[in-house]
């Protein structure tokens, strides 16, 4: 069995595959406490009776943010425990590389960008490859007033909804905007599913969130 967890935001949520079988539990709160209960709920539903010990964990995948700093300690912490105690391979995988690949249609470049409070905004590209994702700028944080630039070579944008307004964001004509989409755990699932087919995933014994305090500088244009 393979679990993926996803905590880097209010809403959080598990995905666990059994073979073909994929099964996700959406919308819980990121609580040390909710997140084990409801990994023994999915666990019933594919066909494991409560209690059994050690769980038949193979692999865990963690969304490593940007996002919420709670939740990605409580998240990764989880991921951490449930490694030791079942012998899974670890991995981390960024929270907005998941959404994106989701969410962007295959040759399509997009950008998510969030609050990252401070007076700070976080912002990555992206292009979706026919069975992957291409980082064409990674997960930085930058100056709200520096996102319209930012944003100006993309197809699409994700954000939080109330970003645009909050920051002030202007887009250039035909560039489509979406506050409905955020990362799940299903999606942080066959991201590293794709990456650990290609071989382009190494397993890490300890991870650490993705909180990017420094500004990042914008690139040479």
């Amino acid at each position: 069995m393979e679990l993926a967890l996803e905590t880097s935001r209010r809403e959080t949520s598990l995905a666990l595959a059994a073979g073909e079988l994929v099964l996700v539990d959406e919308g819980g709160a990121a609580h040390a406490s909710d997140l084990l209960p409801r990994l023994e709920v999915l666990l019933a539903r594919a066909g494991l009776p409560r209690g059994v010990r050690p769980l038949p964990l193979r692999t865990l995948y963690v969304g490593l943010g940007p996002g919420s700093y709670t939740g990605l300690r409580v998240g990764i912490a989880t991921a951490h425990g449930l490694a030791r105690a079942t012998g899974a391979t670890l991995h981390g995988v960024s929270s907005f590389e998941a959404l994106a690949f989701a969410e962007l249609a295959q040759g399509e470049v997009g950008a998510v960008v969030a609050d990252a409070r401070a007076g700070r905004a976080y912002f990555a590209r992206f292009r979706r490859e026919a069975s992957g994702l291409t980082v064409l700028d990674p997960p930085c944080a930058c100056a709200p007033g520096e996102l319209g630039e930012r944003c100006s070579a993309v197809e699409v944008v994700f954000a939080h909804a109330g970003l645009r307004e909050s920051f002030g964001l202007e887009l250039p004509p035909g560039v489509r905007y979406r506050e409905d989409a955020r990362p799940r755990a299903g999606a942080v699932l066959a991201l590293g599913r794709a990456r650990s087919r290609a071989g382009a995933l190494a397993a890490q014994g300890s991870l650490e969130p993705l909180y990017l305090a420094e500004i990042a500088p914008r690139a040479p244009s």
